[in-house]
């Protein structure tokens, strides 16, 4: 893949969809999560999609940048019937009132999956409305390229119609040339960095 700098989504004019393609392992993956984050200043609203990750680690990773005091988070987890709630929530430092909203889905299903997430754009009342989906490198395997391909088409077009800004993750090492060949042409934009040194 081509690398590509956070700087160049800022000067594409604030691209409404921006692909993440990032090594699972290493510091620019969350270092990249973080910029699009905030590429519009604080945010108002952060809509989060996990599937392997929980809630409470995705909260842990923002702690430094994001206040949940002053932005309304929610999240809709995949927990594909290996998670529980505590453990969803597992990371929110035990305090009384939860700092997010948690919705929680038992199966991979697209469908349900597009629907709930349309929902929260649409319901979202503090700008700017960010979404983060981690990631669709975790969503293949369950579906195919085909069916996400599909599935994202629409996901973009409701992203852009209620003006919010998404950025999705996706492994940079995990996938065949076929694959990003496929799936970037959906997004605005794409923000790349090549295999860390460990």
């Amino acid at each position: 893949m081509t690398d590509n700098s956070s700087s160049e989504v800022a000067s594409h004019e604030s691209p409404s969809n921006v692909l993440c393609a990032c090594p699972a392992v290493g510091s620019s993956r969350s270092a990249h999560c973080q910029r699009l984050l905030t590429r519009e200043g604080e945010p108002g609203s952060i809509i989060s999609v996990t599937v392997a990750t929980s809630p409470g680690e995705r909260l842990a990773e923002w702690r430094d940048t994001i206040d949940p005091s002053t932005t309304q988070i929610s999240f809709v987890d995949v927990t594909r019937g290996g998670r529980s709630a505590a453990m969803s929530s597992d990371g929110f430092g035990g305090q009384d009132e939860e700092p997010a909203d948690i919705t929680e889905i038992e199966e991979m299903d697209l469908r349900r999956l597009g629907t709930e997430i349309t929902s929260q754009l649409r319901q979202a009342s503090a700008e700017p409305v960010v979404l983060c989906f981690d990631s669709l490198t975790d969503v293949l395997q369950f579906e195919s390229q085909e069916r996400i391909h599909r599935f994202l088409n629409v996901l973009t077009a409701r992203v852009d119609e209620t003006g919010a800004y998404a950025h999705y993750h996706i492994d940079s090492d995990g996938h065949t040339d076929r694959t990003f060949e496929t799936l970037s042409p959906v997004f605005d934009a794409t923000v790349s960095t090549g295999a860390e040194s460990q």
